[in-house]
């Protein structure tokens, strides 16, 4: 057994956790010099932690756990795992930097909104590109509030003015600049790698495309069929017809038949698998199929005979989803409306459209307008089923951007519209259907699942709501209806908001595996994605296995290789989310830059040990007011989720989820934070 070996198992069994390096080192009868020369090493290896003066092994002193961190301008930062967010002090982010893989070791009994952490090592360094600023004399002032101000390698003869936005690379430990005045999406493209051009190959097979086949589809152009999209969109994936029938409604769901374009193993498919999902960055999008078939021959465009997949179902009018007669068939369609969310709404409030995007064809409106009614209908029937049975409706408000020649000009939060919820509602019994004829045929597939959360972390939710609420949620088993009720009694208060979001950073993440454990979130045993194989290559999958499936055909995929495709595309869908959320952070931050000074309504969103986190409502963006800059004594009460503040005799209690006004102090775009200060303070 060699030394590092010995030390371990000494760690491991010793009566105290913590020894000292006497202790260590007599009792393996070692010179302090050897003892402390191991312990470091066993330190960078994550297996040992110092803690003062005594050194423990990580396993008897808290849980270690792997992710991402992303380090404030203040120092401190937050850890991404796959268990939520870890929040790392200041003192205790080590040598990492904003992107690295880091092993954390999560402090034990630590009470408070977030488990609090120290970075034990290094896993992987993640920051290969990183923006700058230029500052002369081979420096550069990095976005990065903790690598700060680094000197790069210029090539010869290069000459760059201050104040130059550079992105530099980093290779074998040194700075190089890569590219000069790039724009914020470059930025991003580059730090997620994200693919900004397809291979020739791939055009080329696109090219080739016609969309002539030998398979016999059932011709729907007749009816009145609908899409209802942002006004944004360019591809459309999904189209909607609804009828009554003399029990309830006949839905026809029908999706862009992606599968017949895109074969399997082609140099498209290996491509768009690759990509694994479409990312959207606010003004642009980075498809995740080329333009000509995601924008063009596979988009649902209206007017126009398109190739679909329709998924046709029953359904009664007490919201009953007849699965067992539910019918799967390759279909041509016309589009007779392409509908923005807005102007579906203005139909639906028998009010005129507006929206220059909103295309209905003569002598299509009434038609086109009954199929809207229809399916109003039914939505709110399925959506007083899936209260009834209690699927967690997170309505969170999300950022709108307006933006002129590149500039954000406003950011508030978006307004969602009943129309929003047809669709999701429709789109919901379309996977749903499919989930459960795949499911009880055994056929393999990828599901979307949603596993139970952990307990500790929704017993922290349910402590707060049962302090804000001023009532007792005890001997209640938790289930998704019993988490509905819970945030149903917070809609119209302050905290709706956040309490909505607690829960969803409570709740495990969604995705995609062939083992079916159910989706806890819609409170549903079997669900998958088939609505959006433009944008999503999980439901090209489906699509496929699906038609295998009702033709009599083989599998195209095993279990073992779904597993790893689940794994493959989970991890592209967080990426994808993590790129379109940091750029919206920057332009969120870009236009506050000129609101400094200016005072705003704000809610307490997180207390940690240094800072109070606060949401400013009317933009969606987030700051922090660092105790430092308080009046007075400052005692965070975490297991109260709550601080005091103590001055000239009086006392001032903040509490999470109390509302607050706000001075914006400072905006640093490029390292997305915001110091505010507290108005009003006592």
């Amino acid at each position: 057994m060699d030394l590092k070996e010995r030390i371990l198992r000494l760690l491991k069994s010793a009566k105290k956790p913590k020894l000292t390096l006497s202790q260590i080192a007599r009792a393996l009868k070692l010179s302090k010099k050897r003892t402390r020369k191991i312990l470091h090493r066993l330190i960078e290896e994550g297996l040992v932690i110092r803690l003062g003066k005594r050194y423990a092994h990580v396993e008897r002193v808290g849980k270690v756990v792997r992710g991402i961190i992303q380090i404030k301008r203040a120092g401190f930062g937050f850890v991404r795992t796959d268990e939520g967010e870890v929040f790392i002090p200041a003192w205790a982010t080590g040598d990492a930097l904003s992107g690295d893989e880091v092993e954390v070791l999560i402090f034990p009994d630590k009470k408070g909104e977030l488990p609090e952490g120290k970075v034990l090592r290094v896993v992987k360094h993640g920051t290969v590109f990183v923006g700058g600023t230029y500052i002369g004399r081979g420096m550069v002032l990095t976005d990065d509030p903790k690598l700060g101000t680094v000197r790069v390698r210029l090539k010869r003869g290069r000459k760059l003015k201050r104040g130059t936005r550079v992105i530099l690379k980093r290779k074998d430990g040194v700075w190089e600049i890569y590219e000069v005045n790039p724009d914020d999406y470059r930025l991003i493209e580059l730090k997620y790698a994200l693919p900004s051009e397809f291979p020739r190959k791939v055009l080329r097979e696109v090219e080739k495309l016609s969309p002539a086949e030998d398979v016999p589809r059932r011709d729907l152009r007749e009816e009145f069929t609908i899409t209802i999209d942002p006004r944004t969109a360019k591809d459309y994936d999904d189209a909607i017809y609804v009828e009554r029938y003399a029990k309830g409604w006949i839905l026809k769901v029908h999706i862009a038949d992606v599968s017949y374009w895109v074969a399997k193993g082609s140099a498209l498919d290996r491509e768009a698998l690759k990509r694994g999902t479409s990312v959207y960055l606010i003004d642009r999008v980075i498809p995740m199929l080329p333009h000509k078939l995601s924008d063009d021959l596979a988009s649902l465009l209206p007017g126009k005979p398109k190739y679909t997949f329709t998924v046709e179902v029953k359904i009664t009018e007490s919201g009953r989803v007849m699965t067992r007669t539910a019918r799967f068939y390759r279909s041509v369609i016309k589009s007779w409306a392409r509908l923005t969310y807005e102007d579906a709404q203005r139909m639906l409030n028998d009010e005129p459209p507006q929206d220059p995007q909103t295309v209905i064809y003569r002598r299509a409106s009434a038609g086109v307008k009954r199929t809207l009614k229809e399916a109003s209908a039914l939505a709110e029937v399925l959506r007083a089923k899936r209260e009834e049975r209690g699927s967690i409706d997170f309505d969170l408000p999300e950022a709108e951007f307006l933006m002129e020649d590149g500039k954000v000009v406003m950011v508030s939060p978006k307004e969602r519209l009943w129309t929003h919820k047809i669709i999701e509602e429709l789109m919901i019994v379309a996977n749903t259907v499919v989930a459960t004829y795949m499911q009880k045929r055994e056929w393999p597939v990828l599901y979307r699942v949603h596993d139970r959360p952990d307990l500790k972390k929704i017993r922290k939710f349910i402590a707060l709501a049962e302090r804000l609420l001023g009532r007792s949620f005890r001997h209640r088993r938790i289930t998704p209806k019993f988490l509905a009720d819970v945030v149903s009694q917070f809609r119209g208060r302050p905290e709706e908001t956040l309490m909505n979001y607690l829960l969803l950073r409570s709740m495990a993440r969604a995705e995609y595996s062939p083992i079916n454990v159910g989706h806890f979130g819609l409170a549903l045993k079997n669900y998958l994605h088939f609505t959006s194989p433009i944008r999503r290559y999980p439901d090209l999958i489906a699509h496929r296995q699906l038609w295998q499936l009702i033709t009599g055909g083989k599998s195209l995929y095993t279990q073992e290789e779904l597993v790893e495709l689940g794994k493959h595309l989970s991890e592209r869908e967080r990426l994808a989310e993590d790129a379109e959320w940091e750029l919206w952070r920057l332009k969120i931050y870009e236009f506050m830059q000129d609101k400094v000074g200016e005072i705003y309504d704000g809610i307490i969103t997180g207390i940690s040990s240094e800072s109070l986190f606060v949401q400013i409502t009317d933009h969606l963006a987030e700051g922090y007011v660092p105790f430092a800059t308080l009046r007075g004594r400052v005692v965070p009460i975490p297991e109260e989720y709550s601080v005091l503040i103590f001055r000239k005799g009086e006392q001032r209690k903040l509490t999470l989820g109390d509302r607050v006004k706000v001075r914006v102090l400072n905006v640093n775009k490029y390292a997305k934070d915001m110091v505010l200060q507290l108005e009003g303070q006592p």
